[in-house]
């Protein structure tokens, strides 16, 4: 399924029970499409009060070195250019209309290496930083920036090309094995976490970056 076609389940989803929600593309490393995409809520009446950015390109699970440099220069680019443009976007957006909270999905692989996960760790370390850095430049303006670090969650991803191919595969049972409890994560665990750092409860928690990897970081 692609991203639009999985977004587009997700409003209808979110419209039967009574919701409202629009999918929109949105090329995160054209930073005026991103302002317009945030802008765009506020011209319809509507108050952005929160921003989860859960986004990322597709990436080899392959040792360091045998990553070529216009591989690893194109995942830079799409993951930490993008996640700067929409981060820093939402962040003066919220900053603008009294503050708000944004949460962004990270890897437990900020928290914790592991062996042939660097396209996925390199760049969520970057952006973890971002979110420390606006998270004590914002936390004044009453915006908070917060990290999730999910480990091998039984969903997305884990559910396709990683199983595909034998590399990708003993990456994830690599880190299952190293995992206390013996099981993936669920979605609904993740999304409970990102809808608490949203909430006014979770009003005093900024700049964090929160495992929730069964303990494979601890």
């Amino acid at each position: 399924m692609s991203g639009i076609t999985a977004a587009e389940a997700v409003v209808k989803d979110i419209i039967s029970a009574d919701g409202q929600a629009t999918a929109v593309k949105v090329d995160l490393c054209d930073a005026d499409q991103v302002a317009a995409f945030l802008a765009a809520g506020a011209s319809r009446g509507a108050h952005l009060a929160g921003v989860v950015n859960a986004t990322g390109p597709a990436i080899p699970l392959r040792p360091l070195c045998d990553i070529s440099s216009d591989t690893f220069s194109h995942i830079m680019r799409t993951d930490v250019e993008g996640a700067f443009n929409l981060l820093t976007q939402a962040g003066r957006c919220l900053a603008a209309t009294g503050g708000g909270s944004v949460v962004q999905l990270l890897t437990t692989a900020v928290l914790r290496t592991l062996e042939n996960d660097a396209m996925s760790g390199i760049p969520k370390t970057a952006i973890s930083g971002i979110v420390r850095q606006l998270a004590r430049e914002l936390g004044p303006q009453h915006v908070r920036f917060n990290g999730i670090a999910p480990g091998v969650i039984d969903a997305g991803i884990v559910h396709s090309s990683f199983t595909a191919d034998p590399v990708a595969e003993s990456v994830i049972n690599d880190c299952l094995a190293k995992t206390p409890m013996p099981r993936l994560g669920k979605p609904e665990e993740v999304s409970a976490l990102a809808a608490f750092l949203l909430s006014d409860a979770a009003g005093y928690i900024n700049g964090q970056i929160i495992g929730i990897d069964g303990g494979y970081s601890a």
